[in-house]
């Protein structure tokens, strides 16, 4: 069933504010094994919101009725034109993992498998184990050591997911996000057949 015409499908809800925020614009970027990025133009009744309280906080930006879109971190957020009534704002959403690039590290993991290293990493970053999950169908081997040289710790985990044979992706709810980590198709859900 189709929505009405004049209903306005996308929403952005940002935890602990009561802003009106309607979506103007929006561009996005996802793919797999890669944080996700979405730029999100906004109109506002109020013309001046302490742009620095939404730095970090969840978002969740509604994509369509039936509730379902991408939640996420704020990591930018601006200001833009005022008019009579409304302000403009923009805002992009990006999942915590982003900020594992803002960290480069020297060190050597030993006798720990890949999961057990990501999820090492993980953690150190604040993303506790009920945010992340491996959905892997192998067994994977403690490594003798591996060296982490000079990367940042997102490009550590991609490395170690590209050598292993494993992607990632996010699940996304109202509240939350998770990064699911995978070596096959089966973690994928299944798409709805079309009519």
């Amino acid at each position: 069933m189709f929505a009405p015409a004049n209903e306005t499908h996308f929403a952005l809800t940002i935890e602990g504010l009561s802003a009106d925020f309607q979506v103007f614009t929006l561009t996005g970027r996802e793919a797999i094994s890669q944080p996700f990025a979405f730029e999100v133009e906004l109109v506002s009744e109020q013309p001046s919101l302490d742009l620095e309280t939404l730095l970090h906080k969840p978002a969740f930006l509604q994509l369509s009725p039936d509730g379902s879109g991408i939640h996420g971190l704020i990591d930018r957020a601006a200001q833009g034109d005022s008019g009579k009534r409304l302000t403009r704002y923009s805002v992009t959403l990006r999942p915590q993992l982003s900020y594992l690039a803002h960290r480069i590290n020297q060190r050597i993991f030993q006798n720990l498998s890949v999961p057990k290293i990501i999820g090492k990493v993980l953690e150190e970053h604040g993303i506790q184990g009920n945010a992340y999950e491996f959905q892997t169908g192998s067994i994977y081997p403690d490594r003798l050591y591996c060296v982490q040289y000079d990367e940042s710790d997102l490009h550590f985990i991609q490395r170690l997911c590209e050598e292993e044979g494993i992607h990632y992706h996010f699940q996304h709810s109202a509240t939350a996000h998770k990064l699911v980590f995978g070596d096959d198709q089966t973690v994928f859900h299944k798409l709805a057949p079309v009519a």
